[in-house]
This record gives C-alpha cells, structure tokens and sequence, in this order.
C-alpha cells in the first residue's frame, strides 16, 4: 500500500521538474560566482603585489639618490680635492673626517671609498688604505681581484653596479656586498675621482622583505642592462642565468612562468630614474590554494544544498501532490471506467469534472423549472408573515432569487379585467418597471382570487415619496394593456415581518374601488386617514402587554384584554380592513410568543391560521377562541418550565427596577449585585420567568411612564426624558415611534384631542 502512494508518472515529473529548476541555478551560480571569485582574486593578487614592488622601487630609488647626492657633495667640497687631501699626511686625517660626516646618519651604506685618478690610495670614512692591496687585504672579492678593481676605479666615467657577490672581510667573515661605482668630478667625460659604495645585501633584502613576506617566491632587481644585481632568496649563478634567460624571453609585463617546476605569477616594475627593474615571483599554487579551499568548501556545499534540497522537494511535492490523490480517488469514486483501463489523474480528474458538469447543468435545469413554485412558496410565506426579520430569511431567498435589502417594504394588489389572461410579472411589459426609482425589488405571485396580482416591493421610498412613479407605473400599464386596472397599495413598513398587514392594507384599499371606481390607484391612506389609523390601530405597547398577561399566565388579564378588543370593535364598528389589520397584529402577537419558547415549526403551523387567508375570516370570535387556546397552551408550557423555579427572587427583581428604571445609572449589573447573583444567570432567569429579556420590561416601565407624563402635563420632552431615565431626546423619540407608531409630540397632541 505504502508503495503504490509513491507509483505515479505525474508525482515523478513533478519531482523531476522541481530537481531540474532547482539544479540549473545552482549549478549556474556555483559556476558564475567561482569564476567571479578566481578573477577577483587574480586581480587582488596583481594589484597588491605591483603596490608593494612600486614601494620596493621607490625605497631602493630614494637610496640611490642619496648615494648620488653623496658624490655630488664630495665632488663639490674644497676640502676633498686631490691636491688638498694629498698636500700632507694632515690632511688625510681631515679627509677621514669629513667622509665620516656623510655616511654617521646613513645606515643603509656599509662602507664607502674615495679615489682620486693617478693616485694610489683609497680613502674611507675609517682609514686609508692602499688601492693595490684593498680588494686582497680589506675586502677580499671572489670576483674583483686588486688588478681589476684598481682598473675599474680608474677608469669609471659612468655609475655602475656590480651584482651582489661573496666578500671576506679583515675580520674573516663572509658577507655578500653590492658594490656602485661613481665618478666624480665637474662632469661625466671630466672626472677627477671615483667614489665606491660598498652596500651589504642584507640592506636591500631587508628593503624587500618589509612589503614582501611570502614563503615561496622572489623578488629581483636587475640593473639597467637587466643582469640580476639581488634578489630577495638566495640563487647559485646557474639557477640565476637561467630564470633571467625565461624572464627575457618573455616581454610582458606580467606573466605566468615555468621555473624548476612550479608556476609563478610574474609581476615588474621599471625605475624611470636608473632604469633598475624590479621583479616578484609569487607562488602560484601558494596563492591558488585560498581559492581551492574556497573551491572544495563551495562545491560541498552546493552538494549539501542540492541533497538537502532534493529531499525537500521530493517530500513537499508529496506533499502537495496528496490533495491531487484524493481528488482521483474521488473522481475514481463516480466515475465508472472500463475493466483494464488506467487512467491518469488529470484526466481520472476531468472525466470526473465532465461529469458532474453534466450532472450540475441537469440539476440547473431542474432548478430552473421549480424556481416558480419556490418563489410563490417563499412570497407566500412572507405574506403569512412567517419571517419576521431579514435575518429570518437569509439563506433561503438565495435559490428563488429574491432579496429584500432596502429599506421599506410594500404590498401591492393589481385587479385585471376579467379573462385577460396575465398571472405572472413576465405576462407585464419590461418597460413597466422601468417607472420605480432604480435598485426597487419586485417580486410578485397570483393573488387568491382570479385576475389579481400580488406584488411585494422593497423600496428606499415610502408610499407617499413613490405616489408620482406609481401613478406613471398605471398610466403606462392601462394604456399597454388596453383596459382597466385597479391597483390598491398598502402602507410602508420596515419589518419584513409586517408585510402581512402590508397586504392586509393592500386589499382594503383595492376593496375601496367600491367607493373611487374601478381602473384607479387607490394607497390605503385614500381608504382612511391618518388620525383613524391612530385612532383605532394598537400601539407596539399595548400588544406588549398581552404577551406579558400570556407569559405570566394572567388568565383575567388575557380575557380583560381581548373581551376589550372585541367590544371595541362591535361597538365602534371598526371598518373590515381595521379590524383585520387588528386580527393580524393579535395572530403576530401569538407568532412572537411561539417563535420565542422556540418551538419546532410544525407545532406553530398548527397554532396560527394563515395571514393571508384573513381576508376570508368568518367571525372575530372564532379568533379570539383561537387564541385562548393557544394562550392556555402557552400557559401551560410557562407552568411546566417555572415549576423548578423560585418566585421570591423574581419578586425583588421586579421591585428592584420599578424602583430604579428612572436612574440613567440602572444596569443589569447593578440589579446583579443587588440581588448577589451573576449578570448572565440573572437574564437567562428573567427571562425563562416572565418570557420578556430585562430590557424590554424595564423599556416598557418607561414608555408606560412617558405616555402618563405625555398626557397628563406640559413639561418638555427633556422633563419626561430625564424622569424615565433614558440618556437622550432623539433617543428617547425614535424608540417611541418605533413602538407606539407615532411621534412623542402626535401622542401628546392625539390624546389632548380626544381628551
């Protein structure tokens, strides 16, 4: 099983394709970055040691000038010419001293020798000495034997430099001295005497050794004529003439060079002033080594790195690769394929994906053939008044395509004459709508009775601000259609749950053609004016407290309450549309109570008879049997869930706030404290004990308090605010007119008309 995970062409290529992405980067940076660095390197090398030769020059020139600027001083100092220095043996010994002056502050001079043509004595700054025997007693050169030194000193008419050789000196030691040998006198093709420094090589080693410090390698300085006067390791004279023919043969000026089998970076420098060449050999493989172990590091790592890498990949394209795997096993799943057959998972996954696309645009066209009967469904459902918020509907609105989103919401009746034939808003012309204000929703379904049309509407408009676009909406429909319609229009409400009543009002107007005439658009307001609404209409206060006679199981305050309505609507002869209207609100009064026990939706259907069938409701009696019997039920279910409970905490709860809901300090908190309970038990308590939230009771104590102070005096509205202890004015307004349907100032002035 574990093997079969692994056995996937799709998985390998994918590995494979992600090795190769990732290998050719890094072989390209390896390569480009090592190639980069060898060069770099190269560069550093040339540049250090061509700055350190061009300072080797540099020093060696300064030192040659001073030896210069020795023999021009000599040349030129009276006391130092050959009459005066041989005028008598006292003058030696001031020749002795003034040469002495030149060379106390010079260290870089061993010794050095003052010689005047056709004489036969030499002078130093420590002695004289005889010309014939210094090169065989003093100095004794391997090479210069007394002869030709006494010849080379005569005869020297231009500076020149013997190449370091062996000297034994008077003490017997052996040291290796470089020997310059200038004329002095007025001129070069005039000279009187020859001046010769005797410079240990040490002097220029150590000149070289101070830049140049490496192992391996070497540093020469040859003179004008390019024959090798030092150099910074010590070479026989075979080894010498060797290196200097390869240095020759080849002119550049840096090179590699082959010399007793070893490589070497060739690097040169030229004295413009003596015409000296300085030259470093440096080891190539001393130099190369750095970048092999740069080399060797950077090729191991790039292999730890791409192992590294590979095992990452290869598991995260597993990885990765799962969710592909379980996709073919579930497209393995619906789709059958013939015995023997393997496919892929790209195409296992599309024939999947062709089939349920099949299946899907099948399931579409079903859908599309039931969207009819799901919107009648849920409008109908809406005119019931079985949802009572947005909330409510959310979700289900989705697959009929209604959405109500704006912000007030209108039942409309439309009346065709008989046997025209439209059941539908597709049987009404497009341009139709095109007489509401722009993002009006319209939804509509065939009314109860033949020839009607029942329309839902959400607007961002009242009635009264749409009367003009509605009365071009009936103009245009009566003369498209050629005949006669009547369109009655029911009052705007904000709650999707009082589209019920909306139609309630909606038919009570299309009833009023009676009285206006057929072929009009008559709003409900036509049927009754806005004081008779008042007049007869319940508050949201007064329903309020039947569902508090219900939740606390008041049996007299229930019978009170609807033997009042009842009288009320005998006696006053309350117009049908009102009395409907009154029905309704008492049905959404039983609605309320059932939604909020939370009972299962099967259990309200049966306890309420539909909205819309009101307007076929035979006797109000037979309603308000109805909901004694619900209110009995509902008692009961109270009974059952209060039995557990203790009466005695309710109680100071209740007077607790009827103490203190005029304090804009009362709080749930404050009564928890009170009573020495938690906030959250308090509520949940409250609640299972009066069926009300503690707000709501506490709400309805002060909306009951500002309606007594509204009709007993004439103190402002900021009066009656700061007694009910509500903490603003416009507060305090919108939430009276949002219950009582009407503002605090109509209250006030309703009351003083009829009182």
């Amino acid at each position: 099983m574990a093997l079969r995970r692994f056995n996937s062409r799709l998985l390998y290529k994918y590995v494979l394709s992600y090795a190769v992405i990732l290998l050719l980067p890094v072989m390209m940076v390896g390569f480009f970055v090592y190639q980069y660095f060898i060069q770099l390197l190269e560069e550093e090398v040339t540049r250090s040691n061509l700055n350190l030769l061009s300072q080797v020059k540099e020093n060696v020139d300064t030192k040659m000038t001073e030896l210069h600027n020795i023999a021009f001083h000599i040349s030129g100092n009276p006391r130092l010419t050959p009459y005066q220095v041989t005028k008598n043996p006292f003058t030696e010994l001031d020749t002795i001293s003034q040469l002495r002056n030149y060379v106390s502050a010079n260290t870089f001079i061993s010794n050095f020798l003052l010689y005047f043509h056709g004489h036969n004595k030499v002078y130093s700054p420590y002695s004289t000495y005889d010309a014939a025997g210094f090169t065989d007693k003093i100095y004794r050169f391997e090479e210069w034997d007394p002869e030709q030194f006494q010849r080379d000193i005569n005869a020297a008419f231009l500076p020149y430099v013997r190449a370091s050789e062996n000297v034994r000196t008077a003490t017997g030691g052996l040291e290796r001295y470089i020997s310059y040998i200038m004329p002095i006198g007025p001129n070069q093709s005039d000279s009187f005497g020859t001046v010769v420094y005797l410079i240990n090589e040490n002097r220029f080693k150590e000149l070289i050794k101070k830049k140049f410090e490496e192992t391996r390698g070497n540093t020469l300085i040859l003179d004008e004529k390019g024959e090798l006067i030092t150099s910074s390791r010590l070479m026989d004279p075979g080894e010498a003439d060797l290196l200097l023919s390869q240095l020759h043969a080849d002119g550049r000026e840096r090179s590699t060079l082959r010399f007793e089998g070893r490589t070497y970076f060739v690097f040169q420098d030229k004295s413009d002033k003596f015409g000296w060449t300085y030259m470093t050999l440096v080891d190539k493989d001393t130099v190369m080594q750095k970048v092999e172990d740069a080399k060797n590091h950077t090729f191991y790592a790039l292999l730890l790195l791409l192992l590294i890498g590979s095992i990452l990949i290869f598991f995260a394209t597993h990885m990765n690769y799962k969710p592909i795997r379980m996709l073919k096993r579930l497209a393995d799943s619906k789709v059958s394929t013939p015995p023997g057959s393997k496919l892929g998972e790209i195409e296992s996954i599309r024939s999947a994906l062709d089939v349920m696309s099949e299946n899907n645009e099948e399931l579409n066209r079903r859908i599309e053939g039931s969207r009819p009967a799901l919107q009648y469904y849920l409008i109908l459902n809406l005119l019931k008044g079985a949802y009572q918020c947005k909330g409510d509907l959310q979700g289900k609105g989705e697959l009929p395509g209604i959405h109500l989103e704006s912000r007030y919401f209108t039942v409309m009746v439309i009346l065709f004459a008989k046997n025209h034939g439209i059941l539908s808003l597709a049987g009404l012309p497009d341009e139709w709508r095109e007489a509401f204000p722009p993002h009006t929703e319209i939804f509509g379904i065939e009314g109860l009775e033949t020839e009607q049309l029942i329309l839902v509407m959400g607007t961002d408009e009242t009635v009264e601000a749409m009367e003009e676009h509605l009365m071009s909406m009936h103009e245009y429909l009566s003369r498209m259609l050629g005949t006669d319609i009547t369109i009655g229009v029911g009052n705007s409400y904000t709650q999707i749950g009082e589209l019920g009543k909306s139609y309630i009002e909606a038919c009570g107007a299309l009833n009023y053609r009676l009285i206006k005439g057929k072929g009009n658009l008559i709003l409900f307001r036509e049927a009754v004016s806005g004081s008779e609404m008042n007049r007869y209409a319940y508050s949201k206060s007064q329903w309020n407290q039947l569902k508090e006679y219900i939740y606390q199981s008041d049996i007299p305050g229930i019978e009170a309450f609807l033997r009042q309505l009842t009288d009320r609507i005998r006696q006053e002869q309350l117009p049908l549309f009102m009395v409907k209207c009154i029905c309704f609100d008492l049905i959404n009064v039983i609605l309320a109570i059932l939604e909020e026990m939370e009972l299962d939706e099967v259990t309200q259907a049966e306890r309420y008879p539909d909205v819309v069938r009101l307007t076929e409701f035979e006797t109000v009696d037979e309603l308000i049997d109805l909901v004694k019997e619900i209110s009995a039920d509902i008692r009961h279910i109270l009974n059952a869930r209060k039995e557990s409970g203790n009466r005695e905490p309710m109680e100071k709860m209740k007077a607790y706030i009827e103490t203190h809901y005029g304090s804009t300090q009362f709080s749930v908190q404050n009564l928890a404290e009170e009573l020495g309970m938690s906030a959250s038990y308090l509520s949940r308590y409250f609640k299972e004990q009066t069926g009300v939230t503690i707000s709501h009771y506490v709400n309805r104590l002060r909306m009951e308090k500002a309606k007594e102070l509204l009709k007993d005096g004439e103190g402002s509205l900021q009066a009656v605010v700061d007694q009910i202890g509500y903490g603003s004015v416009s507060g305090f307004i919108r939430k009276f007119k949002e219950q009582e349907g009407m503002t605090p100032g109509d209250y006030r002035s309703m009351k003083n008309k009829y009182l």
